[in-house]
């Protein structure tokens, strides 16, 4: 080759390099094009449309179909369940002529899907597809989604309608997120405990907000491990608390003197998650255990397990909610919220201090730990729901706080008297850090995990 021929050569191999690329963004352009399409179909309900995208032969894994219906059959199941669904596509990448789509969505509940009928609850998902695509069609569809995340949503506890009859509410002491408030406490001089989860540590509370740390205990660092709820000790010598450890030897119930020292009361198997805890007319302690059981611990700590029931575990598999959680007891029958069922259950005390048969109190209550009143009234906070709840021994309902008096993620709640006498319910809250997608939203400066009193006179 001449060097007179070389640029030549140069500009022939240049062209075919430019010519491929103009082929390979083409082919690109065409693939982003489809799958646009296909987003579009869907969020339509277009199933014409979008089975005019499926190649004859088109595939997907973990279906049985070919051809259109491979396609179109996933989507219909979804929208199907939620009429209103809109999927948007937050990033679409193609290489050669495979397209790698991440989206989310967001419907309402409004069909069946597969046997679970609607709940009217809103489901957000967020899912990925990967498409093979052949001569303009999809030819091989991969899809990732969390059908669990799904089916979870769709069976949530949900929260009956109640009239608003709000009462008059502040903040006491606000937390740094994300502390997680789990237990609160009054005490008779006016002051407050309360228990940041995964600290260990109890907390006291002056009335003007001031607080100090009055007892700690090291429990280890797994999603359950802390200082859980608390009760007042018969004889008024400070409090029984609930320790979830990574110790065995630390893990149960522990009584804590008006000193701000503790030790160990009743010790509880590994496995089991004591939430809340009351105690008895007899003086005994009763605590709800989140894996489906309440326990009952004798004077001098010996547990054993009271009542084990459907009523007090999750839902098999699919719980993300706890089971068993808060418990009081009022005229010879404790009362148990079993969260991830929205049930409260009503557990009669027998003269021996045994369980006698549990009936359903209440229904459609998300709720978590709660307080009793002399009457009989239950005061529940609702978690991811940012509101309490008045229940009275008649089923009636009203809601009395939400985010307006500070309650964003209430978690339990406490009765106490103010200075002339009045009642009061302190409330803890962790902030909003698990606020359902139906509740009203609530500003970022709220959601602050605090310590809120409730005026109740």
């Amino acid at each position: 080759m001449s060097i007179m021929s070389f640029p030549r050569v140069m500009q022939a191999a240049t062209g075919r390099v430019a010519g491929g690329i103009a082929v390979m963004k083409k082919q690109q352009s065409e693939i982003e094009s489809l799958v646009h399409r296909l987003f579009a179909a869907v969020n339509a309900g277009d199933w014409a449309a979008l089975g005019a995208l499926a190649a004859a032969d088109c595939a997907s894994s973990g279906l049985p179909f070919i051809g259109p219906p491979a396609l179109v059959a996933p989507f219909m199941e979804l929208r199907g369940a939620l009429p209103g669904l809109q999927l948007l596509i937050d990033d679409l990448q193609v290489h050669g002529d495979e397209a790698t789509v991440r989206y989310h969505g967001a419907g309402v509940h409004e069909g069946f899907f597969g046997s679970i009928p609607p709940s009217g609850a809103t489901v957000r998902l967020q899912g990925a597809e990967v498409l093979r695509v052949a001569g303009g069609l999809v030819r091989h569809r991969q899809p990732y989604l969390d059908r669990l995340l799904l089916v979870q949503q769709m069976t949530d506890p949900r929260q009956a309608a109640a009239a608003e009859q709000p009462v008059p509410g502040e903040i006491v002491t606000r937390f740094d997120p994300p502390v997680f408030l789990e237990g609160v406490l009054a005490a008779a001089d006016g002051t407050v405990f309360v228990t940041p989860l995964h600290e260990g540590t109890v907390y006291r509370v002056w009335p003007d907000g001031r607080r100090e740390p009055f007892f700690h205990v090291e429990a280890g660092h797994g999603p359950w491990n802390g200082a859980w709820c608390m009760v007042a000790a018969a004889d008024g010598n400070g409090f029984y608390l609930n320790v979830n450890s990574a110790d065995p030897a630390g893990h149960g119930v522990w009584h804590v003197d008006r000193s701000g020292h503790g030790r160990v009361h009743a010790v509880l198997p590994p496995h089991t998650i004591p939430n809340g805890i009351a105690r008895t007319a007899a003086g005994e302690l009763l605590v709800a255990d989140s894996t489906g059981c309440v326990w009952r611990v004798r004077g001098l700590g010996q547990a054993e397990v009271w009542l084990r029931h459907d009523w007090l575990a999750a839902r098999p598999w699919i719980g993300r909610f706890p089971g068993a959680n808060g418990i009081q007891v009022w005229s010879d029958t404790a009362f148990v919220t079993t969260s991830d069922l929205g049930l409260i259950v009503a557990i009669p005390i027998a003269a021996d201090g045994s369980a006698g048969p549990p009936r359903i109190f209440a229904e459609n209550v998300g709720g978590d730990d709660f307080a009793i009143d002399a009457d009989g009234t239950l005061y529940v906070t609702t978690h991811p729901f940012n509101q309490v709840i008045r229940i009275g021994q008649d089923g009636s309902r009203a809601v009395i706080a939400g985010p307006a008096q500070g309650v964003v993620g209430p978690t339990a709640a406490g009765l106490g008297r103010d200075a002339a006498g009045r009642r009061l319910l302190y409330v803890v809250t962790d902030g909003g850090m698990f606020t359902l997608p139906e509740c009203e939203p609530v500003p970022t400066a709220a959601q602050t995990p605090a310590l809120v009193r409730l005026r109740l006179d």
